[in-house]
């Protein structure tokens, strides 16, 4: 094999490709974030007019968990692509796989024209979605870390960071598509359809990234494996398993205050721009923790940082809850800053460095991929569905459920982090030494 083409790891290379692992990731959390409103507020009379209105938003929201298994097998195949061919090819197609399957929705008719098969479409076409979004992490996560570790940068978990700052930004633009004028009726189509305007930038920024330095040194010599997917499982079960207990913390976290909580507020009687408000302040809450990430992952180790996230979240869910149902707006707005910044934010943003020190390169896109899509199945797939039938509309007697459920995912993550391997300051090359003086 020739020689592969990479780019010297610049400053401005940095910039560029996080910019690009960025956009990506807005796109594809862009078009999940609305669907999980479009879900309470516009698909029941869409495509499930003869239910209830309870059970037509948990039918929705089911049609919105068919997205999170997609996700698992998005990051088997992308994974396996990334991993045996090189990055950026795969880093190509999940987003054009999301992209399209977005833009359709926006287009697809509803029951009084299909009947029940809207239904089946609209499923489908969530799987889509998941599908591309699977592949997302993963390679977000090698090509940074991978880049920024060439290039010996001090700040290694601050660009590493950025291969989730994604999910903010575009739970922020999803926030801000509620304000969409008649978004439950037809503003919905209207924000399904906008994403293509940056699906195409987007997608030109992947196509000009060039391949990693640590891959393009395996596929020069050959030292890819043929199912790399498949294979990471024998090799690294338990930093898979470990590391999707670890994130289902921050899963449950985002989409329990991020999209469960609008159902939460609807039946509280907060109005719509209200709602919007407090989920547009805790995606700006989120995108920080970006930032915050860079300053906490540097000067603590890694299992520290850890605690002090999910203990903060934790108590925190409580208040905001609370504060919530007394509607004392800005007990929620301080709450929620707790609540967001170190559970959602800081989480994103810690996630993709703590994957990245567990993979050599051979698995990094798949181990990393398949751990983070396994933690969205245990904990944000079912997450606004069971709320929503344990709840219902009698949020004020039963809000309880809430918190309870923070420290269910505190104790599970709890235990990930204390079996998790120490890897602050870890060089990838050894990662890499390490595999392969495996037999």
């Amino acid at each position: 094999m020739g020689t592969i083409k990479t780019a010297k790891p610049t400053l401005g290379l940095m910039i560029a490709l996080a910019l690009a692992s960025t956009a990506g990731l807005a796109l594809e959390f862009y078009s999940f974030v609305i669907y999980g409103y479009a879900a309470t507020l516009a698909f029941p009379k869409v495509f499930f007019p003869h239910l209830p209105l309870v059970l037509a938003i948990v039918v929705g929201y089911l049609t919105f968990a068919a997205g999170f298994p997609a996700r698992i097998v998005g990051a088997f195949v992308f994974g396996h692509f990334g991993d045996k061919y090189g990055r950026s090819g795969a880093f190509i197609w999940d987003l054009v796989a999301t992209g399209v399957a977005t833009i359709l929705i926006g287009l697809l008719p509803g029951y009084s024209v299909l009947g029940y098969s809207a239904a089946i479409l609209l499923t489908i076409l969530r799987f889509l979605q998941g599908f591309g979004l699977g592949g997302e992490f993963g390679g977000a996560t090698a090509l940074l870390v991978e880049f920024a570790e060439a290039g010996q940068s001090r700040w290694r978990e601050f660009w590493t960071g950025w291969a989730n700052a994604g999910f903010s930004i575009g739970g922020l633009a999803g926030a801000l598509a509620l304000l969409i004028p008649n978004f439950a009726t037809t503003g919905w189509r209207l924000a399904f359809i906008l994403s293509a305007i940056i699906f195409i930038p987007a997608l030109v920024a992947r196509i000009i990234i060039r391949e990693s330095p640590f891959m393009a040194k395996l596929l020069e010599q050959k030292l890819t494996v043929s199912a790399p997917s498949i294979l990471v499982f024998r090799r690294y079960w338990l930093p898979i398993i470990l590391l999707a207990m670890w994130s289902s913390f921050q899963q449950f976290d985002g989409y329990a205050s991020l999209t469960y909580m609008v159902t939460f507020m609807k039946f509280l009687a907060y109005p719509i721009t209200l709602i919007s408000l407090i989920i547009i302040v805790g995606r700006i809450y989120d995108l920080a923790g970006v930032f915050v990430n860079a300053v906490v992952s540097k000067y603590f180790t890694r299992r520290i940082a850890g605690f002090i996230m999910i203990a903060i979240t934790t108590v925190f869910s409580y208040v905001f809850t609370y504060s919530l149902i007394i509607k004392n707006l800005p007990l929620v707005f301080i709450s929620e800053l707790f609540l967001v910044l170190f559970g959602v934010g800081l989480m994103h943003a810690f996630a993709p460095v703590l994957a990245s020190e567990n993979f050599p390169t051979r698995y990094r896109y798949s181990g990393s991929g398949i751990a983070y899509q396994l933690s969205a199945v245990i904990g944000g797939m079912f997450t606004p569905s069971i709320l929503t039938a344990l709840i219902g509309k009698e949020v004020m007697t039963k809000w309880f459920y809430v918190p309870l459920f923070y420290f269910i995912y505190f104790i599970i993550a709890a235990i990930a982090l204390a079996l998790l391997r120490e890897t602050k300051g870890i060089a990838l090359a050894k990662l890499d030494e390490e595999d392969l003086s495996k037999k």
